[in-house]
């Protein structure tokens, strides 16, 4: 697997698609119990917004994700949310995109549409 990830609008998705070939999973709309048919998971960071608000695990989740390339956006940096929901949010997150990482052979970092491998 192959974890992308950087901040929002910087061409993480485009990228992705000129090294890899298959379906993308869309983790703000697409049915979550048919994630596992997809090779491409997009928009990581709203797939466990939305499973937090199921009530679901989203580590316990995260950790039975199989595919090809994930891509999420960085969410721990930046303004510190007054919000309890957004900083559970914003934790969960990151705990679960360092979940991939851990389990991913290669991690690369998108910025302006140019990708730095980190691991």
């Amino acid at each position: 697997m192959t974890l992308y990830t950087g901040g929002y609008g910087q061409g993480k998705l485009t990228y992705v698609m000129k090294r890899h070939k298959g379906n993308v999973f869309d983790g703000e709309k697409d049915d979550i119990e048919k994630i596992n048919g997809y090779s491409i998971i997009n928009k990581y960071n709203l797939l466990v917004k939305r499973l937090i608000a199921m009530g679901r695990d989203a580590l316990e989740f995260t950790e039975k994700i199989n595919a090809e390339a994930v891509i999420g956006d960085e969410v721990g940096c930046g303004v510190v949310p007054a919000d309890r929901e957004d900083t559970i949010y914003r934790e969960t997150v990151g705990r679960c995109m360092c979940m991939l990482a851990d389990k991913s052979d290669r991690v690369v970092r998108i910025i302006c549409g140019i990708g730095q491998v980190i691991k």
